[in-house]
């Protein structure tokens, strides 16, 4: 008998059900006015296919209601698609999901291979049977990816060994989705290389530190800054980079850090590679975990030395004009090249030159205050040559065309290449003494 009269079905699973101690089969045959070996045969289904229980009492089976649901009812509470294979590999059953995913009627799919079927989602499960060792024992995972209906699915699925009440065995393949799951990771995965891509790209050093305060994450730029390569510091402490006071200034900032805080813009000093110290400016914000946990720090150095250099130039530099305006005699900076140009000069030197402000002297290359065509390419040829002359008389002329005489000390600066590229000098006039001069030679 392969299919099960419907009506009769419901008759024995009722009476059954008034009797909840259970009934024999001749009692069932009794009962139902049928041949007994006819309602023996619709238990052995019914039992199979687990709508019915059997115990043996004494030399007796008595068979009861199942009060188990039967697997063909789990698969249905499942939402991940749930297919049940036999011993001979061929499909028992499958879920809606299955049905959904697959797009084709039920009838289509049971009793045959999963690979008889056309259709990417049953290759995949022949793909995880493929990959499981023969002799390895309880269930088996994979993840696999494939195209269903122009759209990339990905699966974990798990094959798990099943036993059947008739003795048989077989496999349940239960397929999790994890499309979602999968779309997320590689947004995080683009999103923290883009991250990383900024971060190595970014012109200042940024330091990634646990909440002890050991580094984690070093970029291209601290490289530069502090000499050391990532491999060199991952896991050091933070405050090995410090000096004296900055050290204990850091633990102070980390403890607010490690409450929640972010510190801007304070200002230390840290030490580099070959234990030059550099002026910085420190930022420092916590790193901050789905649960509010601070999982680490985020560190932001600029270098100021520059910065802190300039400023310390300028106040000295301040002082030095101010020094420089109450001599008597004219300090200049000029370029070095051929025509020359001057870069700055003194009061008392606009009083030698003659002239009323500095953006006026500017405006008048140097060798054209000569008053010997070729005077500032000697003046120039002796600085190449000894980088620095002393007490050397010029002759010079005022925009009026007034003749004078001055002493000039001067040095040059030259770069990489040998070039003059400035003259830094002291001028003081002469000309009565080599007017003077001039009259007792007469």
């Amino acid at each position: 008998m392969g299919v099960l009269d419907s009506e009769k079905v419901d008759r024995i699973k009722r009476i059954l059900k008034w009797h909840p101690r259970g009934m024999t089969i001749s009692d069932l045959a009794s009962e139902m006015k049928m041949n007994r070996n006819l309602v023996a045969k619709y238990l052995d289904m019914l039992l199979v296919s687990g709508q019915v229980e059997m115990q043996v009492v004494g030399a007796a089976k008595v068979y009861f209601v199942s009060r188990r649901v039967p697997i063909s009812a789990l698969l249905e509470f499942s939402k991940d698609p749930v297919i049940v294979t036999g011993s001979d590999r061929k499909i028992l059953q499958v879920n809606e999901p299955v049905i959904s995913l697959a797009g084709l009627p039920r009838d289509t799919l049971l009793h045959h291979l999963p690979e008889e079927i056309d259709n990417p989602f049953f290759h995949l499960i022949c793909s995880s049977g493929e990959s499981r060792d023969p002799h390895a024992t309880g269930e088996h995972v994979s993840d696999l990816s494939c195209i269903i209906h122009g759209d990339e699915f990905h699966f974990r699925i798990k094959q798990v060994p099943t036993a059947f009440e008739d003795g048989s065995d077989g496999f349940t393949f239960i397929a999790e989705d994890i499309t979602g799951r999968k779309k997320y990771e590689e947004m995080l995965r683009i999103s923290e290389a883009r991250y990383r891509g900024i971060v190595q790209s970014i012109g200042e050093a940024i330091i990634g530190s646990s909440p002890e305060g050991l580094i984690t994450s070093w970029n291209k730029a601290a490289e530069r800054l502090y000499g050391f390569t990532d491999g060199e510091v991952l896991s050091k402490p933070i405050t090995d980079l410090l000096t004296g006071p900055s050290r204990d200034d850091l633990a102070s900032i980390l403890g607010q850090v490690a409450r929640g805080e972010t510190v801007r813009r304070r200002e230390m000093r840290m030490t580099t590679r070959g234990g030059r110290v550099v002026d910085v400016l420190l930022s420092i914000s916590p790193v901050v975990g789905e649960n509010g946990a601070i999982l680490g720090t985020s560190s932001i150095v600029q270098d100021i030395t520059g910065e802190k250099m300039e400023q310390y130039l300028r106040q000295h530099e301040d002082q030095y004009r101010t020094l420089v305006e109450d001599l008597n005699v004219g300090i200049y900076r000029s370029t070095g090249d051929p025509r020359g140009r001057f870069v700055w000069g003194n009061t008392a030197l606009l009083n030698i030159l003659g002239y009323l402000s500095i953006s006026d002297l500017r405006d008048v290359p140097v060798a054209d205050i000569f008053n010997q065509p070729d005077g500032r390419r000697e003046l120039l040829d002796d600085l190449r040559k000894n980088r620095f002359v002393k007490n050397r008389v010029l002759d010079l002329k005022k925009p009026d065309g007034t003749k004078f005489s001055v002493n000039v000390t001067a040095l040059a600066e030259f770069d990489e290449n040998g070039t003059v590229i400035f003259i830094n000098g002291i001028v003081q006039d002469i000309s009565h003494i080599v007017m003077q001069n001039s009259d007792r030679e007469k």
